[in-house]
């Protein structure tokens, strides 16, 4: 099923009837603009099934707006809507996914009905779902909003990739506070169809309260929570340890064969080490938050990973300690400069994973893969140098041995 601008005239064009008395509840705007609306018809309510209606409303200044019933992203049934690029507005339902990009999936069972499109400078989008489960359609159910700002997609496709939200909100809805008389459209023709083509202001206190909830609601939403702060802790972990394994850990690695300062290559990885603690400790408390901790690769890559690298500050004292008694890398010098090796490798690769987790813009990865690439080619540089300078010394030693032979 493809919603987007012939389903939304069809719908105008067909379906411009009055819903019986309506009580839909008032409009719930978790963040400025952002607004939602429920309807569940009488008939529905009595069997504890059947159709349900909803709108979603956001200024066009947002790129994306999302509604999903579920406590959370994961095993949610989602509703995004977009521009179109023809004054219309195209509805993708898709299942949640783990914190990944959810992908389109068609439903039937769903509509996008008259009234939606694009009303002055807002989105619109009227929906009926006639077969949504895990509602409690007289009490309480859970629901979670998220939203992008940015250009419209101005896409047609209900498969258009998405980037990650800007924040997200999870709450209740009281559905037995929106009981309406008729299995109809309830956001046309209706005091709600008046302020749904309007401004985000208005006498139902679209601009929210205090609590992120909307004032006027009857509290019929509550137990509101937003993510914003795990979207700041998340851009705080992703720079972090991007600088740490894609900067620090291999340029101080280089720092060995270009200067060939110990305590200065000790010194700025030891900062690296501990910087990538802090950056471990954002990821978790992240995880935790949205309970997707040790769900999926990139954090479990990253739980592994920190460790073993802890395991890099005792091989490289043990070398050390080796190195002033016989002047000669041995065993654990080989050690501390391979199994770093692989660890770097490793955390970049992770980083990625990362990036694809957040569904991080395209500029973002690329940037990741030019300064990844630029400080490998600066660290082979050093090893290189680093041979090269060892072949000397070997070269040198050689020719010193032989005049010491040749006088005696």
């Amino acid at each position: 099923m493809r919603f987007s601008q012939s389903t939304a005239l069809a719908a105008a064009a067909t379906g411009f009837y009055i819903g019986a008395a309506s009580a839909v509840t008032a409009p719930f705007c978790p963040t400025d603009g952002v607004c939602f609306e429920w309807g569940v018809p009488e008939a529905s309510a009595k069997v504890g099934s059947g159709d349900i209606f909803f709108q979603l409303k956001a200024p066009t200044s947002w790129q994306w707006i999302g509604l999903g019933i579920g406590t959370q992203m994961d095993h949610s049934q989602m509703f995004i809507m977009y521009q179109d690029g023809n004054g219309n507005v195209t509805l993708s339902t898709r299942p949640g996914a783990n914190h990944v990009m959810p992908t389109y999936k068609a439903r039937n069972d769903v509509t996008l009905l008259a009234g939606s499109g694009v009303v002055d400078g807002n989105m619109v989008a009227n929906v009926k779902c006639g077969n949504c489960t895990n509602l409690d359609l007289t009490g309480q159910s859970s629901w979670i909003s998220a939203w992008k700002s940015g250009d419209s997609l101005d896409s047609t496709n209900p498969a258009a990739i998405l980037t990650q939200h800007d924040s997200m909100t999870q709450f209740h809805v009281n559905l037995g506070q929106a009981s309406i008389s008729s299995d109809s459209n309830p956001f046309v023709g209706s005091s709600s169809d008046n302020s749904s083509g309007g401004s985000s202001g208005g006498s139902s206190g679209s601009s929210g309260d205090g609590d992120g909830d909307s004032d006027g609601d009857g509290g019929a939403v509550s137990g509101v929570t937003t993510s914003s702060t795990n979207q700041t802790l998340a851009s705080a972990h992703g720079i972090l340890m991007s600088v740490i394994f894609v900067i620090m850990y291999p340029l101080g690695a280089a720092l060995m064969p270009l200067i060939g300062k110990w305590y200065i290559h000790a010194s700025w990885q030891t900062i690296a080490f501990l910087g990538m603690w802090a950056g471990l400790g954002l990821g978790v408390t992240i995880a935790r938050n949205q309970n997707v901790f040790f769900d999926q690769a990139h954090s479990r890559l990253g739980i592994i990973l920190v460790p073993l690298i802890s395991l890099q500050p005792l091989f490289g004292l043990i070398h050390h300690i080796n190195y002033l008694k016989t002047q000669k890398r041995g065993f654990f010098g080989h050690l501390h400069c391979w199994y770093g090796r692989a660890l770097m490798i490793i955390g970049i690769v992770n980083g990625g994973l990362g990036l694809q987790l957040g569904n991080a813009p395209t500029r973002y990865i690329i940037a990741y893969s030019v300064v990844a690439g630029v400080t490998t080619l600066i660290y082979l540089a050093s090893i290189a140098l680093g041979w090269s300078r060892a072949a000397r010394k070997e070269h040198q030693s050689k020719q010193e041995y032989a005049s010491v032979a040749q006088a005696s």
